[in-house]
């Protein structure tokens, strides 16, 4: 039986070791105007690679998000947590070009080689645009940096027309939320044989249609999640299985009878209900974690980072479980930083946070957060965040820790021993596992 694949990245056309110009490499960018060619030519004829990589990483970045907009505003910001999104909000407003890059390479769009460094780029954007913020205006991206860049974007998105890479995904969508799908279904056994991300997916849509449908399509979704979470739940981690909880505890708050019905009912089947959460307080937690996250992925970061890592702080040292794997991720993402460093204005609140944590839960985050936590396992890729990270499997003894999760045993294993190539290893097994293609 084949997997269930939402599509297959659809690169551009490979650029030829003879394309070596900017003038050469910019002919394959078919989403780009000619004005927009000739201004960026002409910006890497002067020398003035950093207004080139700009200009270039603005064109980029909002043809990714509109490409991502064919899914739905409202299923994008499930995707990233945010329930406050609706269909009327513009995506630019809920992506940022971080978040648009890690939901392009899960959806497939782009393939993880291009979302890697389309992450270089955005790195590189970010930190040089952090140089005036820190008063140090004596670097400046050289030429070879800006021509990676430029074939980066080029081949990672503009470079490809404009297609409808989401039209298989929108038609399995449209499936949950619009047919009663039956166990014997084809669809129903791909599933379980599908890439994690697929069931990532297919909880959030199914969740975010209880919560906000009505009618007929609540009648298929709820019957949908009686089918298909006892299918999907054993394979599924504890960040989505509080979602299903939390989903429950917000109807049941807001007297949706219905939805709770439906949703008791599934989570009876599973024994589930140790994943409702007690009260909401949760949501307090994981909302200030979100904008830590936007304040680390987007512009000045190094300055901007300290005051949702106080405000974090301030709720308390006590984190709701429910909210454990967004708070842990946010606070990782500060402590490890980037390819250019930390910012150093966040980290020791961030640190005092993560001191609080019990040996018991950071043994939750390693065997049952991070297999899923690409955010983090894409910064073990690269050095100084790397470097970073041994110092935080030190500091709280991961060597200690009891490890159940084969493949995290072995990433600690290499991590204690700083086996570097190892961590590369485990890392993109654990990719290809959420993704189900090659990383």
């Amino acid at each position: 039986m084949m997997d269930l694949v939402l599509w297959e990245p659809e690169s551009g056309k490979l650029i030829p070791r003879s394309a070596n110009t900017p003038a050469a490499v910019s002919d394959y960018a078919v989403q780009l105007s000619n004005r927009d060619k000739r201004q960026i030519v002409g910006a890497f004829d002067s020398g003035h690679y950093e207004m080139a990589i700009n200009y270039l990483w603005s064109k980029t970045a909002t043809a990714l998000k509109k490409e991502l907009s064919v899914v739905g505003v409202q299923l994008l910001g499930e995707m990233l947590g945010r329930t406050d999104v609706n269909e009327e909000d513009d995506v630019e407003d809920i992506l940022t070009s971080a978040d648009a890059i890690r939901v392009a390479e899960e959806l497939g769009v782009v393939s993880p080689t291009d979302a890697m460094r389309l992450r270089h780029t955005n790195e590189l954007v970010t930190h040089f645009s952090n140089l005036d913020t820190l008063d140090c205006d004596v670097e400046e991206i050289d030429e070879a940096e800006a021509m990676a860049s430029l074939k980066a974007c080029i081949k990672g998105v503009l470079g490809r027309p404009k297609v409808d890479v989401a039209k298989k995904f929108v038609e399995f969508r449209g499936a949950l939320e619009g047919e009663t799908l039956r166990p014997e279904d084809p669809r129903v056994e791909m599933l379980q044989n599908s890439p994690y991300f697929f069931l990532k997916l297919t909880i959030s849509v199914l969740m975010n249609a209880a919560k906000r449908s009505h009618g007929a399509t609540l009648e298929h979704a709820l019957a949908n999640i009686n089918l298909l979470v006892p299918v999907m739940w054993d394979r599924i981690r504890d960040t989505e299985k509080w979602q299903i909880g939390k989903t429950y505890a917000e109807a049941y708050a807001d007297g949706e009878k219905i939805v709770v019905s439906g949703l008791k009912s599934a989570l009876l089947k599973v024994q589930g209900f140790d994943f409702v959460p007690e009260n909401l307080r949760s949501d307090t937690f994981i909302k200030a974690a979100d904008q830590i996250i936007i304040a680390h992925e987007g512009m000045n970061n190094f300055y901007n980072e300290a005051s949702p890592v106080k405000n974090l702080l301030k709720l308390g040292s006590t984190i709701p479980t429910p909210a454990l794997p967004s708070c842990m991720s946010a606070l990782l993402c500060v402590v490890l930083g980037n390819y250019y460093g930390t910012a150093w204005g966040a980290v020791p609140d961030a640190f005092r946070l993560l001191d609080s944590l019990s040996s018991e839960r950071w043994t939750y985050y390693l065997n049952r957060v991070l297999p899923g936590d690409l955010r983090i396992l894409n910064k073990l890729l690269d050095e100084k965040p790397r470097s970073n990270w041994f110092s935080v499997s030190k500091k709280y003894g991961f060597q200690d820790l009891d490890i159940s999760n084969s493949d995290i045993k072995f990433l600690v294993k290499a991590t204690i021993e700083q086996e570097e190539s190892k961590i590369q290893k485990i890392i993109q097994k654990l990719r290809r596992f959420h993704l189900g293609k090659k990383a």
